[in-house]
């Protein structure tokens, strides 16, 4: 259980934060963004410590998040690199 645990509470943030970042993509106001960001990693971070402990093992609930955040750091740094 405490691997799950930790592999939940650790990709579940790096997870939330990085497709939260891809909302400076939205033409929405600073407030409205910093609270939808703030809400919405909470929510994220909640699903993904959700999927981790339903998961079989500890190796699929990881390679299955490190997917995920390898795709949104691509996006991350496209946006970046592309002076957006």
């Amino acid at each position: 259980m405490w691997p799950k645990s930790i592999a939940g509470f650790f990709l579940g943030l790096l997870v939330s934060t990085s497709l939260v970042l891809n909302l400076k993509l939205l033409p929405l106001a600073i407030d409205t963004r910093l609270l939808s960001g703030l809400l919405l990693a909470f929510l994220l971070w909640a699903a993904v410590m959700t999927y981790c402990y339903r998961a079989s093992s500890i190796k699929r609930a990881s390679l299955h998040c490190a997917g995920l955040l390898a795709v949104s750091v691509a996006l991350n740094a496209v946006v970046l690199f592309a002076g957006h």
